[in-house]
C-alpha cells in the first residue's frame, strides 16, 4: 500500500534535535519536489483533460505528504501547516482541505505514552484518576493531544496531554527561527533584530506550561461571563498540571462542518461573536488569544460559539492599547499629524527621513476597510489576499520598516482572524462593533 494511503502509526517519541527535525523537513520537501516533477513530466505527454487530473492528484498527494510529515514533527513545523491551511489562499482549495486536518486531527502518541505522562504528573494511571478514560485521542495538535474522560462525579471532561519532549522540539525549531530572523534583518533592514525570536520564545514557553494556559482560560471565562453566547470551558484544577490540562467537555460542530452547512445568518452571527471575542478583549482589557485558527472554535445550538485553546495569549501594554485606539480614528478621519506621530511612537519608522508615511496611511486604510464606514462589509478571501499584497508584496517601506516585538502577534489578528471570517463569509456592520470600543461613537460623527 502506498505511504499516502496508510494510516500513520501512533508516535512513541518526537524528533527533538535540530538535526533530526531539519532532516525530516528536508526529506518532506524533497519528496514533494520529486512528486511535482513527476507530475510535470506526465503532463507533457497527456491531453489537457488528463493533465488537469494529474495536477489535482499531484497536489493532493503533496498536501497529504506534508500533512503527515508536519503532523509527526509537531511544534512550530505543524503550526506553520495549520496557518497555511486557512491563510494561504494561493494554495489550491483541495490541498488546503487536506492540510486543514492539522487544525485538530493528526497522528497522536501511543496510548501507553500518554498514560505515562498522566502518571508522572498526577501520580496514578488514568484508570485510577478518571471514572472513564478513552485512550484514543479525539484531537491531536502541535503541543498536545486531547482525550475524552469522565470524572467520578459524572462530569464529561477533555484532558489535554502534552507530548513528551515537545519543549525540546520547540527549542530546536526556535534555533531555525533564529537563523531566519538574522536573514530577515538583511532583507528587511529596518527590522528590530531578535524581535521575532524573542516574542515567539516568550509565547511558546508559556504554551508549553499548561498552568499558564489554565490561568488564561479562567481569565477569559471571567471576562466574558456576562456574554452567555460566548462559551469558555471551565478548568478542572485538581486534574491540571504543567503537562496536563483538564477542562469541561463541550459538544458542538467543528468549523468546516459549520462553514459548509450553516445558513448565512448563522455564519454572520458566529463571525460577530468571534470578532467580539478578539477585538473586545483587546480594546477593553488589552488581552488577545493569539491563535485564532479554525480548530479552536465549536459552534453550539442557540447561536453560541465555544472558544478553545488558550495556550498562546498575548497581553498588550496599556500604553500600546491607548495609542492603538487613537491610531484608527486618526487614520480614518485623515488626521495625518496624529497618525504620523503615532506611527513613529509605535516604532514602525526607525528612520523617519526615508519613511513613506503616505503609503503607510494608505496601507492602514486598507487593513481597516471593514470598519471605516457605517455600512455592512463582507469578509472574503479576496480582501484578505489584498491586505497581504498591500502590507507585504507592494509595500515600499518593507526594507526600512520595523516590526516591534509587541506587534508580531497583531499580524495573527489581521490575517488569522480575517481569514477565519473570510472562511465563514461573515458580513456585518463591523464599524458599529468597533467604534464604541475606541471610545468613539462613530467615524461619521466628525463628518468622515
Amino acid at each position: 500500500m502506498p505511504r499516502d494511503a496508510q494510516k500513520p502509526k501512533p508516535l512513541r517519541s518526537l524528533a527533538t534535535s535540530a538535526l533530526s527535525r531539519g532532516l525530516r523537513g528536508s526529506m518532506a520537501g524533497a519528496g514533494a519536489a520529486a512528486r511535482l516533477a513527476g507530475g510535470a513530466l506526465q503532463k507533457l505527454v497527456s491531453s489537457s483533460e488528463t493533465a488537469q487530473a494529474i495536477d489535482a492528484r499531484t497536489r493532493a498527494v503533496l498536501a497529504s505528504r506534508l500533512r503527515d510529515e508536519l503532523g509527526e514533527l509537531k511544534g512550530l513545523a505543524m503550526k506553520a501547516g495549520q496557518l497555511a491551511s486557512y491563510m494561504d489562499f494561493a494554495m489550491p482549495s483541495g490541498a488546503r482541505r487536506i492540510l486543514a486536518e492539522l487544525q485538530d486531527r493528526t497522528v497522536g502518541m501511543a496510548p501507553d505514552v500518554a498514560a505515562q505522562v498522566v502518571r508522572e504528573e498526577l501520580g496514578a494511571p488514568p484508570g485510577e484518576l478518571f471514572a472513564e478514560w478513552d485512550e484514543s485521542p479525539f484531537a491531536a495538535a502541535s503541543i498536545g493531544q486531547v482525550h475524552r474522560a469522565r470524572l467520578a462525579d459524572g462530569r464529561e471532561v477533555a484532558v489535554k496531554v502534552q507530548y513528551p519532549g515537545i519543549d525540546r522540539a520547540i527549542a530546536s525549531d526556535l534555533k531555525s527561527v533564529g537563523a531566519l530572523d538574522a536573514i530577515g534583518g538583511l532583507v528587511f533592514r529596518g527590522l528590530e533584530r531578535g524581535a521575532v525570536l524573542r516574542e515567539l520564545s516568550d509565547r511558546l514557553a508559556e504554551e508549553c506550561d499548561y498552568r499558564h494556559e489554565a490561568e488564561s482560560q479562567r481569565e477569559f471565562r471571567r471576562l466574558f461571563s456576562d456574554r452567555p453566547e460566548i462559551v469558555v470551558p471551565a478548568v478542572v484544577a485538581e486534574r491540571s498540571t504543567r503537562r496536563l490540562l483538564t477542562t469541561e467537555l463541550v459538544h458542538g460542530r467543528r468549523f468546516q462542518e459549520f462553514a459548509r452547512e450553516a445558513s448565512q445568518e448563522e455564519r454572520n452571527r458566529a463571525g460577530e461573536l468571534i470578532w467580539d471575542f478578539a477585538f473586545g478583549a483587546i480594546y477593553r482589557w488589552g488581552i488577545f488569544n493569539a491563535d485564532p485558527h479554525p480548530g479552536n472554535y465549536l459552534f453550539l445550538e442557540g447561536d453560541r460559539v465555544c472558544f478553545l485553546d488558550f495556550g498562546c495569549v498575548k497581553r498588550f501594554p496599556d500604553r500600546l492599547v491607548a495609542a492603538w485606539k487613537r491610531l484608527i480614528p486618526a487614520c480614518v478621519r485623515g488626521d495625518r499629524a496624529t497618525f504620523d506621530a503615532l506611527v513613529g511612537e509605535f516604532g514602525f519608522a526607525p528612520n523617519p527621513a526615508s519613511y513613506d508615511y503616505d503609503y503607510h496611511h494608505r496601507m492602514t486604510l486598507c487593513v481597516y476597510e471593514p470598519f471605516r464606514e457605517d455600512r455592512t462589509f463582507r469578509f472574503t478571501h479576496e480582501y484578505v489576499r489584498k491586505t497581504w499584497e498591500v502590507l507585504v508584496l507592494e509595500n515600499p517601506n518593507k526594507t526600512r520598516m520595523n516590526l516591534p516585538k509587541d506587534w508580531l502577534f497583531v499580524n495573527r489578528l489581521q490575517w488569522g482572524l480575517y481569514a477565519v471570517l473570510a472562511e465563514l463569509g461573515a458580513e456585518s456592520n463591523w464599524h458599529r462593533r468597533l467604534w464604541p470600543l475606541l471610545d468613539h461613537g462613530s467615524a461619521s460623527a466628525t463628518g468622515s
